[in-house]
């Protein structure tokens, strides 16, 4: 093989000879099962082979298009330099002079760095790695003056290069030199007379001598031309004759006109080249080239301008499968497919958001347009880029006609993804790892997925069955369900370490719980705090048809209340030059030739692609745009198109096109676009067996007809818009007769067939038929049925919303009498539309189906349900007196009364208790009562509706519950009841037996497998165990609850169990930035209803800013920055004493730590009457509220006097010792620290000290550092109320470098002022910590017990 330095020169005709010697024919000869080695075949087929190889063919396009390139760049520069007169180009650009010898006048640069050449991905050889071309530096001149006729020389010399390389050496015969007895021919004479003239008018800075060969006509001579002249005048009047009169001698007058100069041109066929089998398209490209000859194109084809030929012979590189190769015009049909025109921008908006996703957190995009606009192909396309990099791409499609499949677009896009994995066989140990991560995780909720993910049941080994509950709360399976996606894809994510990027088309189209799910899904997996981001989601929807009632509407308020960011892209139509680029590379013809074909169709379709598309395809049916055999392309009667009327829709367009079909087709659509824009081949089938009608083989003719397309097993209209179209060619009353038809047909099927998805199928087209479409009363009893069984299936699958849609229709199709024709009917489709109304919040809804039952039901049982559906409501729209109310009467009905002494009844339960270890408590039977099992859920709300409105009288229904459950029976609701009474009695000093009875609860729950109350349990166990356990291990139990919470969709619960794993978290003394990464996707998390506990965690997320300071990255609440009260938020502060405590607390305790006495004092002085505002839980924050104010009362009793104030404090130290028998690694150091602050007071001042470094030395052991930091500064301040403020400096630095190691620089900052303001600026050295001599005995004692 030969060998090339890293920058190797070649004369053209060495390059080409090489070359095609070079050319690796082992390919084409094991593709052609020659028998014989390529060495052995003819010379002239295997120099043929080789010219048509791609290797070949590629590198000498390069070698063209850089010689194109260099005149076209030259001739520019000319044009540029004419315009401006001013120009002082010291160098201006050179051109070789038109000629036929330009081939022996090219040079070809080839390299072997491949990074100079990174065009060559066709062979290796170095031959073929092209730099460049250009011509020698001697054959070039100084074009002083531009014409385009000399533009066109140039373009046929080039065309007679561009003949040579790609003949491999050949020069057309019609002007090839005698090759022997050595003597020249009159052309190469004249040639060479030609050039010399040439060359003396350049140095005379005129236009050169045009060529011989541009000459107009047939009838002279090229033997004799210059001949005869030159017999009659010498070579000056020569000159003269060409260049005008008096050339020479300016000075004379002319002597005589000067003749016209016509020069015999050589006629050049390509047919040599097309001989060698070289590709059409560039055999006509050279023709379109040498058709330039004379200065004016001969050919409707010939190029004008060279930059012409250069930007076709970049295309010809760039895509050579469109513009380069032949295509089959035998067969040749018009494929849109499914590439891209015009969009670039819009898609690197998309690719730039998708790095920022990955980067800097959540972020989506929403693509909007008018149909038929290209939303869905540039979101393909970006998905294109997406699996590229090694991520996975879910693609999903809402219906407006299929809307009734739960959560079917992104049940779809899952289900397509897990069966590709199932058919994959390589990553079979993958969908292993998905399936243990899945069970790992989520336990049996994992086969919750399968009723919406038929295929992941196939990944999890196999469908499970699981009993659904539908008397559960709606609420928590829809967000259970949330959560289970979220969990899935994070496995997928995980698995393939990829991330996930999510599609959904037609978002108009999109319901409610999908778009929640997918807000869930970026708020979850593209949170800020995720290292690895794994979720992007993409959109597209129809511009103009959403409103603020539309669930998208809904979606994109709640993104921006997240701080989700959203792109959102419009596209326009496409403009002319798109338009171009779209025609050429469909007729896979040069944008040049399709202009006049682009220009009529961009001004009939105002650029609409979809429209350019089918009226692409209808010329083509009509023969104005036809393929042409003896051409090999596309061509088309411009005039014809020119004239063909067309509607100015797009839509009548299409319905015009559909109107030609035959009518049975035509039927067959019709019947087709009743169930959506796609319908399975199968489910075709079902509806052929059910109609005892054939469709098949009539959506096959629209398919040939391109209405339709056939893809895989699936029959999809073209476009969404011919889906549309046909749709609406019927009447409105017809299409209901139709629906309702196709509906029972199918009813009576999925029956008997037992298959949900015909089901569904069926009871969406009964209602799109709806009441006006029945035909016989007893039809409505049957709709009704159908539409409960399907409220059913999608309560199963938690669309609540869809499920009140089934329901609500079914109701509809009741007829006046129902109540008592179909009583059982009547009341199950009542019941089970007031839980779904619950759900989606629709409280109205909620009381009007409530009123109704109640005044027909027949028993005062029968009403249970929904009596315990409308309390629920009262409750969730903080009607809290008015559901109380409700309970009272309800319960009384039930034999159940809360009017007890709370006295009596404490003693009782004790009592009733005592007689039961664990064990037998563990033991209970279970209660199987219906009566029984509500009356629970009765008193269950009813301590939430207490615990809110009052709290005193809250322990009596917890009591009864207990109490309830020890005669009858235990529930799931028993262990809920257990951890309430071990709330309580912490509440009122029995912290060791609260304790118990938590962990009595938590037990219970295991034994009964209570997933859905576990939640509960751990939230609110958890602030019992914060008094007894390690407050730092205690986070990890609200973790635990938290992640319970989530898996059964209890958001309440989760919520609660963020909050107080962000209590823990501060008041551990965890590193404030991390408790502020935690804070931040809490606050984000609990946007949402209910807002309850996003009041309740917003104090303390300022305090921890308070301590921080100076931050910018908020989380938006009530519409604004988290750092900031609103008036919505004081409003119900004022109102709910359990905020009123938090909120004042949290004041007090930032004004403390930052010294502030004035304003603690006047927060003080109103504190002890919230402090005394009663409560019947415990909370983890009741320990701290009770220390700060233990502290604040020492203080505010120092500046003071006031021995109200010491009492006061007196009482905290008293409370925090008794939690310091409990639990010692929690509250020894507080209790120490008020023991300090205590005798601080009482001047017991050896006392103080020696409490004050226990304090430091206890918190520095239990690990917790913002308390050693706290115990240090007040040291600090003791000593220098002593007068020992030498002493006190070390004990201000520690306090600094503590503040500083728990990430509170703010506090840092402000005792570092005032330790300026002491002592002068000073560096940590200078005050060196002593760590006291001993501890004192008595916590030497504690210790060691």
């Amino acid at each position: 093989m030969s060998t090339a330095s890293p920058s190797t020169t070649f004369l053209l005709s060495q390059w080409i000879r090489q070359a095609i010697d070079e050319v690796d024919l082992s390919a084409l000869a094991n593709a052609s099962a020659a028998s014989n080695h390529p060495s052995q075949w003819p010379a002239n087929v295997r120099n043929s082979m080789a010219l048509c190889s791609d290797e070949y063919l590629i590198s000498a396009l390069r070698v063209a298009c850089s010689l194109a390139e260099q005149i076209s760049e030259a001739e520019d520069n000319i044009a540029e330099r004419e315009n401006n007169s001013d120009s002082d180009d010291e160098h201006p650009s050179l051109l070789p002079a038109p000629g036929i010898n330009w081939a022996d006048k090219v040079q070809v640069h080839v390299t072997s760095d491949g990074a100079a050449n990174v065009n060559n991905d066709v062979s290796n050889n170095l031959l073929f790695s092209i730099e460049k071309a250009d011509f020698l530096p001697d054959d070039m001149s100084y074009k002083g003056q531009s014409e385009s006729e000399d533009g066109m020389r140039r373009i046929y010399s080039l065309g007679l290069v561009f003949y040579e390389i790609f003949s491999g050496g050949e020069r057309p015969e019609e002007i090839e030199q005698p090759k022997g007895g050595g003597e020249e021919s009159h052309a190469y004479k004249t040639e060479v007379i030609f050039q010399e003239l040439s060359q003396e008018t350049s140095e005379h800075n005129v236009d050169p001598l045009p060529p011989i060969d541009d000459v107009d006509g047939d009838s002279f001579d090229v033997a004799n031309i210059f001949d005869d002249v030159i017999e009659d005048e010498d070579e000056y009047k020569l000159c003269n004759d060409i260049l005008g009169d008096d050339f020479f001698n300016a000075e004379n007058p002319r002597k005589r006109q000067t003749q016209s100069c016509h020069y015999k041109v050589y006629d050049v066929s390509v047919e040599p080249l097309k001989a060698k089998f070289l590709p059409g398209p560039l055999c006509d490209l050279v023709a379109n080239m040498i058709d330039c000859a004379n200065g004016n194109p001969s050919g409707e084809d010939s190029y004008h301008k060279m930059s012409e030929a250069r930007d076709d012979l970049q295309l010809m590189l760039d895509k050579p499968a469109i513009f380069l190769y032949d295509q089959d015009m035998g067969r040749a049909e018009l494929q849109f497919g499914d590439r891209m025109f015009g969009r670039n921008a819009e898609l690197s908006t998309i690719k730039d958001a998708y790095r920022r996703s990955a980067a800097d957190g959540s972020e989506f995009v929403i693509i909007s347009a008018a149909s038929g606009y290209g939303k869905s192909l540039l979101a393909h396309e970006f998905g294109k880029h997406v699996l590229a990099g090694g991520g996975i791409f879910l693609s999903g499609k809402f219906d407006q006609l299929q809307q009734g499949k739960p959560f079917s677009a992104l049940a779809f896009a899952l289900d397509i993804y897990c069966g590709i994995l199932l058919q994959d066989s390589g990553p079979s140990s993958k969908i292993a790892e998905i399936a243990s991560k899945l069970r790992s995780s989520l336990g049996n909720e994992a086969y919750h997925l399968t009723k919406l993910i038929p295929n992941l049941a196939s990944i999890l080994n196999g469908p499970q069955t699981l009993v659904t509950n539908l008397n559960e709360d709606c609420g928590n399976a829809q967000k259970r369900l949330q959560y289970l996606l979220c969990q899935l894809l994070q496995a997928i994510s995980s698995t393939f370490s990829a991330p996930v990027t999510l599609f959904l088309d037609d978002l108009q189209w999109a319901d409610q719980a999908s778009m929640e799910a997918v807000l869930q899904l970026l708020n979850t997996l593209g949170a800020s705090s995720q290292e690895a981001k794994s979720f992007f989601f993409l959109g597209c929807c129809r511009e103009g048809e959403i409103d603020e009632e539309h669930p998208l509407w809904n979606f994109l308020c709640t993104a921006d209340t997240l701080s989700i960011d959203f792109t959102n892209i419009i596209l326009d139509m496409m403009d002319e030059q798109t338009i171009n680029t779209m025609v050429s590379e469909t007729l896979c013809l040069s944008p040049r030739l399709t202009h006049s074909l682009s220009s009529i169709i961009n001004h009939k379709t105002n650029g609409n692609p979809l429209f350019v598309s089918r009226l692409m395809i209808s010329l083509g049916k009509e023969g104005l745009l036809r393929p042409s055999l003896s051409r090999r392309r596309w061509e088309w009667d411009k005039e014809k198109i020119q004239c063909r009327e067309l509607p100015d829709d797009v839509v009548m367009f299409l319905k015009n096109s559909i109107r030609e079909l035959p009518e049975t087709v035509q039927l067959s659509m019709c019947t087709m676009s009743c169930f959506g824009a796609s319908v399975d081949i199968t489910f075709i089938q079902t509806l052929e067996r059910a109609m005892q009608k054939t469709f098949i083989d009539d959506l096959d003719i629209a398919v040939a007809k391109g209405l339709l397309d056939k893809i895989g097993a699936q029959y999809r209209f073209s476009h969404d818009r011919i889906q549309e179209a046909t749709y609406n060619m019927m009447k409105d009353q017809y299409r209901r007769h139709l629906h309702f038809t196709y509906g029972l047909s199918l009813a009576s099927l999925s029956i008997e067939e037992e298959c949900d998805g015909i089901l569904f199928m069926a009871v969406n087209q009964l209602n799109h038929g709806g009441p006006s479409a029945v035909e016989d009363p007893s039809q409505c009893f049957i709709v009704a049925d159908m539409n409960l069984r399907a409220g059913k299936k999608a309560m199963e699958m938690s669309d609540f919303k869809l499920a009140s849609s089934y329901l609500d229709n079914g109701i509809s199709f009741l007829r006046t009498n129902h109540w008592t024709e179909h009583y059982n009917l009547s009341l199950e489709v009542f019941e089970l539309a007031a839980k779904c109304a619950l759900t989606n919040g629709d409280h109205t809804r909620v009381k009007l189906l409530y009123q109704e039952v109640v005044r027909e039901a027949y028993s005062f049982e029968d009403t249970l349900d929904i009596e315990y559906t409308n309390i629920r409501a009262l409750y969730s729209a903080s009607c809290l007196e008015e559901a109380l109310t409700k309970l009272l009467y309800v319960l009384n009905k039930l034999g159940v009364t809360l009017s007890g002494d709370l006295n009596t009844l404490l003693p009782e339960t004790k009592s009733t208790l005592a007689e039961y270890s664990d064990e037998q408590l563990l033991s209970l039977p279970a209660m199987v009562d219906r009566t029984k099992l509500i009356t629970m859920k009765f008193l269950s709300i009813a301590q939430l509706c207490l615990f809110h409105t009052n709290p005193k009288s809250q322990p009596k229904a917890t009591l009864q519950l207990i109490q309830y459950s020890i005669q009858h029976g235990v529930s799931d609701l028993t262990s809920v009841g257990f951890v309430w009474f071990g709330s309580y009695l912490a509440c009122i000093g029995e912290i060791p037996a609260g304790y118990r009875y938590v962990k009595i609860a938590i037990k219970l729950a295991e034994n009964m497998n209570a997933r859905d109350c576990m939640g509960d349990i751990l939230s609110m166990g958890g602030q019992v165990m914060g008094y007894v356990e390690p407050l730092q291990s205690v986070n990890d139990v609200m973790i635990r609850g938290h992640e319970y919470s989530l898996m059964t969709g209890n958001i309440s619960s989760a919520k609660l169990s963020l909050a107080g794993s962000m209590t823990c978290e501060y008041w551990s003394g965890k590193q404030l930035s991390l408790v502020k990464s935690t804070m931040d996707d809490g606050l984000r998390h609990m946007s949402s209803q209910p807002i309850l506990i996003l009041t309740q965690c917003l104090p303390l997320y300022r305090s921890a800013l308070a301590m921080i300071g100076n931050v910018d990255d908020v989380p938006m609440a009530f519409g604004s920055r988290a750092d900031v009260e609103t008036e919505e938020e004081r409003k119900m502060t004022e109102t709910n004493m359990h905020l009123l405590k938090i909120s004042h607390f949290n004041k007090m305790y930032v004004g403390f730590m930052f010294r502030r006495y004035d304003q603690v004092k006047q927060l003080a002085d109103a504190h002890d009457a919230i402090a005394a505002l009663p409560f019947s839980a415990i909370l983890i924050s009741h320990c701290f509220h009770m220390f700060y104010w233990g502290l604040i009362s020492f203080w505010v009793a120092r500046k003071t006097g006031n021995v109200i104030w010491y009492d006061r404090g007196e009482e905290a130290v008293q409370k925090m010792r008794s939690y310091a028998n409990f639990s010692s690694w929690n509250f020894s150091n507080k209790s120490l620290l008020l023991q300090a602050e205590q005798c601080f007071y009482l001047e017991e001042y050896e006392s103080a000290k020696r409490c004050y470094d226990d304090a430091i030395s206890c918190a520095k052991d239990y690990r917790f550092v913002h308390e050693e930091a706290l115990a240090c500064e007040l040291a600090g301040y003791f000593l220098i109320e002593r007068g020992e403020g030498n002493s006190s400096l070390p004990y201000f630095m520690r306090a600094q470098r503590k503040y500083r190691e728990w990430g509170a620089s703010a506090k840092e900052e402000s005792l570092k002022t005032f330790i300026e303001e002491q002592f002068g600026e000073l560096t940590e050295g200078e005050a060196v910590w002593e760590r006291p001599r001993g501890v004192s005995t008595d916590l030497r004692k504690r210790r060691a017990s």
